[in-house]
């Protein structure tokens, strides 16, 4: 565990380096850049305080727990403020109600702060798309992109039906 939480937060990055053109993906570079930086400070796995898995999980979970030890099925490890470091950027955020709750870090903030830029970034560019000209969409505007738009089927005049065998002469028109 103390090798595959830093091992995914490092991967992350290599996985999005593609969409860097993206303003949201360098927002959530940086909350992935602070969790890789607690996680690291301490040995490999995200610290949590007491209180916090107190209010997230309740009281009697977190006496189970002794300072310095992985809390089963998560990716915590029990610290105080003696013994962790870095703890501000650890598992401090609880959401949710007592003992149902989840924790998250502030990286972990930061990293949703970059996904909902992303968002409005894709969502943006879709509108765009749609309209280059800014303002409501008005339908097609194929030849402004430098492409005619299919037109309806309109009557010809009528052309003078050419002679069988003059074809191609002169006087008749093609």
């Amino acid at each position: 565990m103390r090798i595959v939480v830093p091992a995914t937060i490092a991967a992350v990055p290599v996985v999005l380096w593609p969409h860097r053109r993206h303003a949201g993906v360098w927002v959530i570079f940086v909350g992935m850049a602070a969790n890789l930086a607690v996680v690291l400070a301490n040995g490999g796995l995200m610290p949590i305080e007491r209180q916090s898995v107190v209010a997230a999980a309740g009281a009697q979970r977190a006496e189970r727990y002794a300072a310095g030890a992985w809390i089963n099925g998560s990716k915590d490890v029990l610290v105080t403020r003696s013994t962790g470091r870095a703890v501000a950027l650890g598992d401090s955020l609880v959401v949710g109600a007592t003992g149902r709750g989840i924790v998250a870090s502030p990286g972990d903030v930061v990293i949703l702060v970059g996904l909902l830029v992303l968002a409005g970034e894709a969502a943006v560019g879709w509108r765009r798309r749609r309209n280059p000209e800014g303002g409501a969409p008005r339908g097609p505007r194929l030849h402004e992109a430098g492409r005619t738009p299919a037109r309806p089927a309109r009557p010809q005049d009528p052309q003078p039906r050419p002679a069988s065998g003059a074809r191609g002469s002169a006087t008749t028109p093609q």
